[in-house]
């Protein structure tokens, strides 16, 4: 699929290039862009504070469970193997869960990390196109992608993309206040 995108990308800029003169390629790095705008730093720290608090409870019953294991290897000499056996497989169940716990926070973070980037990155494809139109560029790729391992005179965008972002950010926070 990839080197399939990458084929009609070539040969659309030689059949450009070589039919026309206004063939122009623009770049921008999306994830730079998305990381630099303030409101993709703004979701970044809403997410760290929500990792944080996931981590610390984690580490908590983690804390715990290792305090409950160490009392058992100090007990368990005084335990019959029924009760050494039943106490082993307490345990053993609770660090699966604790395992399982571990796995479903990162996978509910990533859901959150994708929801709460979702609308910035819609928005920055649009302050993207409006770049594009403005400057007349034929095709803008994704520096990052690795679909493009060459590119001469090739115009960053990116920070066009992020002051422009921002700054219609502020006029619409201004209008709405």
């Amino acid at each position: 699929m990839r080197l399939s995108f990458i084929s009609l990308v070539v040969t659309l800029a030689t059949a450009t290039s070589f039919g026309a003169e206004g063939f122009r390629l623009g770049l921008v790095d999306l994830q730079k862009a998305l990381q630099t705008v303030d409101a993709g730093r703004n979701a970044k720290k809403s997410l760290e504070k929500e990792v944080t608090i996931k981590r610390e409870g984690l580490e908590k019953r983690q804390s715990e469970l290792q305090k409950e294991a160490e009392g058992f290897e100090k007990k368990s000499a005084l335990l019959n193997e029924a009760a050494k056996t039943k106490k082993q497989q307490e345990l053993q169940k609770k660090f699966m869960e604790l395992q399982k716990e571990a796995a479903e926070s990162q996978m509910d973070l990533q859901k959150r990390e994708r929801e709460l980037t979702k609308p910035i990155i819609d928005e920055l494809r649009g302050v993207i196109e409006s770049i594009g139109k403005e400057k007349g560029l034929t095709l803008i790729l994704e520096r990052n992608e690795g679909a493009v391992l060459f590119s001469q005179g090739e115009e960053d965008l990116t920070e066009q993309v992020i002051e422009k972002f921002n700054s219609t950010r502020k006029t619409v926070g201004k209008k709405n206040n």
